[in-house]
């Protein structure tokens, strides 16, 4: 460890947790996407519903993120409602 360890930049968990919501988002309309061509099977429902649920506790992770820290890299309402908007997106293509 050097002397000036202390000096770099920690990665941004708030960014962190944004990325892996939408990317979950992503996995779950790609899902979706495969449903509306192929037509309903279980699997592409399953991995829409599984990619629904993990966004939501990724949410939930970022929600508590927000509540147990005073500074955030931009503003909390800016990053709670980013993270709202993505996770309407999954929900109205989960609905």
């Amino acid at each position: 460890m050097g002397a000036f360890d202390w000096l770099k930049r920690k990665p941004d968990k708030f960014l962190a947790l944004l990325v892996d919501q939408a990317d979950m988002t992503q996995r779950g309309l790609e899902a979706l996407e495969e449903t509306m061509e192929r037509g309903i099977d279980s699997d592409s429902v399953r991995r829409l519903h599984q990619a629904e649920h993990d966004a939501d506790e990724v949410r939930r992770i970022l929600i508590d993120e927000l509540n147990r820290n005073f500074v955030t890299p931009f503003d909390r309402e800016d990053i709670f409602a980013l993270s709202r908007a993505i996770d309407d997106i999954l929900d109205y293509a989960y609905s």
